[in-house]
């Protein structure tokens, strides 16, 4: 009598319904979550190489070109100026026709802009293809960040979306290798048009990467959407009449409502961190081996300096994503924000190659460590269906700041500002980065109340 009790208890609980959100963010990690995680660092991975490889070949550009140095700052924005564009415009689109299917068109549209950069015969057409690279890229990286901020479970999401984002620097250091080797040998154009070889990787993604599932819920792919469950989760049981449902908020994807329900102010404020910190990032890795050459190094001196600053990029996204996990996010991204404006600002003040190559190796770590860490911190801030929207609108608002940096960079440079005030001025941005996450409102954050909301359960589910 009670066995049969006992299961027909078990029976209603798996018909019950299921919080598809609470389902994944309650998982651990397995085999499922290490493909999706694998297949969407393969994806940062190509972006970073399509944004990074300009720095290597920009002082080539600047040469069999014949342009200046504010006209190469130009066009290092227009690819930053398409990402923006891409996160704005292009992002939002995963919200409606699903996340997979969005990231499958932006690898396509990167990948053919990239093969065209490579046969560009002027700086016009080089920079139009550089920009629809960037709005390939922009688009990669909203869809990516909601789609594994989706899948990864709870506890384990800073981490793994810190690792993801390490791809952008897995591929700058690809990037730089490939300079050292190929360009003493070769026209600038081969880096770029190696740019196009991921297509090659289609149809694994095809086949392997998972859709949203607030899209397979709208589009009542049920079936689909158990199989992933599943795999998220293969030892708990999931009956195939379960009643599946999606953690909506307010149900909206429009551009308003990612300021209601408190969340206004830490938008705003989300966007100048982004920009900031995106400003500093971007114009002093596409400018660094160019500044290097002009303290008297050769050019495969400065790309020995970028590699070094992907490198320990890599080791700064670890480590920001440990300490985000287990000391909190804002404290973590502060100190790194503190310690990139000393480390980029210091560099104006040495030539020594020691000196250099530490005080390169912290920044690397802090300013890209910083911005993965914040890949994951912002989107879990909205509730799902609004992700790709705030995610996006908030990259498109910090790649104005990736644009601004090499820009104003190169009318620095132009202008003829010392080589300290050009490093000082870079690093500000991170002063005001340090301030901007400490203020930062958690407690209107949609992943802080699903927290509440499982303490809630928890505490009404202990006997009394």
């Amino acid at each position: 009598m009670q066995s049969d009790i006992a299961h027909a208890e078990r029976l209603l609980k798996m018909k019950a319904a299921i919080n598809v959100n609470q389902w994944l963010n309650e998982g651990k990690v397995n085999l499922f979550h290490v493909v999706t995680g694998v297949l969407s660092l393969g994806v940062i991975t190509f972006d970073g190489y399509n944004l990074f490889v300009y720095a290597g070949v920009l002082p080539l550009i600047m040469r069999e070109l014949n342009i200046s140095p504010t006209q190469v700052g130009a066009i290092a924005s227009y690819t930053l100026l398409g990402a923006a564009f891409g996160s704005l415009v292009l992002g939002s689109i995963g919200d409606k026709i699903g996340r997979k299917n969005a990231i499958l068109c932006y690898i396509v549209l990167f990948c053919v802009s990239m093969f065209f950069s490579g046969l560009a015969k002027g700086a016009i057409m080089l920079g139009w293809w550089r920009f629809l690279t960037g709005c390939g890229v922009g688009g990669t990286l909203v869809n990516v960040t909601a789609l594994v901020t989706e899948y990864i479970p709870a506890r384990n999401r800073a981490t793994t979306v810190s690792v993801i984002y390490s791809g952008t620097s897995i591929g700058a250091i690809v990037a730089a290798l490939l300079g050292m080797w190929l360009l003493p040998h070769h026209n600038w154009r081969i880096m770029l048009l190696l740019g196009a070889a991921p297509i090659l990787a289609l149809p694994l993604y095809i086949k392997l990467l998972p859709e949203s599932p607030n899209y397979l819920v709208k589009r009542n792919r049920m079936d689909q959407l158990r199989s992933y469950l599943r795999k998220a989760r293969p030892a708990e049981p999931l009956s195939d009449d379960s009643d599946l449902q999606v953690s909506k908020g307010t149900g909206k994807s429009t551009l308003r409502a990612i300021f209601e329900e408190g969340r206004a102010f830490s938008t705003v404020l989300f966007w100048i961190v982004w920009f900031m910190n995106v400003s500093v990032l971007f114009g002093f890795t596409l400018w660094l081996p160019k500044l290097i050459m002009n303290r008297g190094y050769s050019l495969a001196t400065g790309l020995s300096f970028l590699l070094t600053l992907s490198i320990s990029a890599i080791a700064g996204t670890f480590l920001a994503g440990f300490l985000a996990d287990r000391i909190g996010t804002k404290p973590t991204l502060a100190v790194y924000f503190l310690i990139s404006f000393c480390s980029v600002a210091l560099v104006g003040y040495t030539g020594n190659y020691r000196y250099l190559m530490l005080l390169i190796t912290l920044a690397g770590a802090t300013i890209n460590g910083a911005q993965n860490c914040m890949n994951s911190y912002m989107p879990t801030y909205y509730p799902p269906p609004m992700r790709s929207t705030g995610t996006g609108v908030c990259y498109a608002v910090s790649r104005l700041g990736a644009v601004l940096g090499p820009i104003v960079v190169g009318m620095m440079i132009t202008r003829n500002f010392s080589y300290r005030a050009t490093l000082v001025g870079l690093a500000l941005p991170s002063l005001i980065s340090t301030v901007g996450i400490l203020a930062i409102q958690e407690k209107y954050s949609f992943a802080r109340k699903l927290e509440q909301e499982q303490v809630s359960r928890q505490m009404s589910a202990e006997p009394a």
